[in-house]
């Protein structure tokens, strides 16, 4: 048997594996799937709508991935990551992790460092999809309302575009703990919106100051893509939340397209856990 990192949903108790389940010292048991991932949501959220990507947002953003259009915005996340971790650290946690894209990237880059990096997602597609590839990584689907971690656990915790629990945050992050928190800059995706929408938005600038964590400054991080392909647009489009709320004929507009210029960018905001 082996000690995971993670704990039990419903009592909290530490998770041992023997290659097949999860079990914890009460008895809660929980089948590890055939990709490698365990499904750690309690039985009513299983059972509830769950808010994450399906299969086919999973797909889309997997194809547009290894396109390398957002390799610049990752690897400016695993320089951050490796600057701010702190010395022995031990795991980190990937919020949010999706199909894996940032998460594996940073499992190589902190590895070197002795540290250990997990994920977790509410979607059970995206952590399949991630599980299959990214072998040096164990991911769960866990809700970030019920992050399947221990109190003052996690040594940094980085979150991409994914729903911010901050009470959670606070929970499983240790005295002195890195936050970075990847955010849309106010022009992130404008030229998509502009054939969307008759009028399109700029994104707000996050908030900085949230309880619980210090604010320690925000790094930008943004450039100009080039898409070449229907299909490249059409993923781009999948996997944003403009996808569910966009008229028909205005995702008509979008398809039809064979080539689009478009300004993506991140801000990354780095906090540090204050102390309990």
């Amino acid at each position: 048997m082996i000690t995971t990192v993670f704990i039990c949903p419903i009592c909290s108790l530490p998770l041992t594996t023997d290659g097949r389940r999860c079990f914890c010292g009460s008895g809660h048991s929980f089948d590890m799937a055939s990709e490698g991932y365990v499904n750690l949501l309690r039985p009513g959220e299983a059972r509830a709508k769950i808010p994450g990507d399906n299969k086919k947002m999973v797909a889309a953003r997997r194809s547009f991935f290894e396109g390398g259009y957002y390799e610049v915005l990752r690897d400016r996340l695993i320089k951050l990551a490796a600057a701010e971790l702190p010395e022995g650290a031990q795991l980190t946690v990937d919020v949010g992790c999706g199909e894996g894209y940032y998460t594996g990237a940073l499992a190589d880059a902190l590895a070197q460092k002795g540290c250990r990096t997990v994920g977790f997602d509410a979607s059970k597609f995206a952590v399949k999809a991630a599980a299959k590839r990214y072998k040096n990584v164990s991911f769960a689907a866990a809700l970030c309302g019920a992050m399947p971690f221990a109190e003052a656990s996690a040594d940094l915790i980085t979150n991409v575009f994914a729903p911010l629990d901050l009470n959670e945050l606070m929970r499983i992050a240790k005295d002195g703990a890195p936050f970075i928190y990847a955010v849309p800059t106010p022009r992130h995706l404008f030229e998509l919106k502009e054939v969307l929408y008759e009028k399109p938005y700029l994104n707000k600038r996050e908030n900085s100051e949230y309880d619980g964590f210090d604010f320690i400054r925000r790094e930008e991080c943004s450039t100009v893509i080039r898409l070449r392909s229907g299909e490249d647009i059409s993923n781009l489009f999948a996997m944003t939340p403009y996808y569910w709320r966009t008229p028909r004929e205005a995702a008509e507009r979008l398809y039809k397209l064979n080539e689009l210029t478009v300004e993506i960018g991140f801000d990354f905001l780095i906090y540090r856990r204050r102390e309990r």
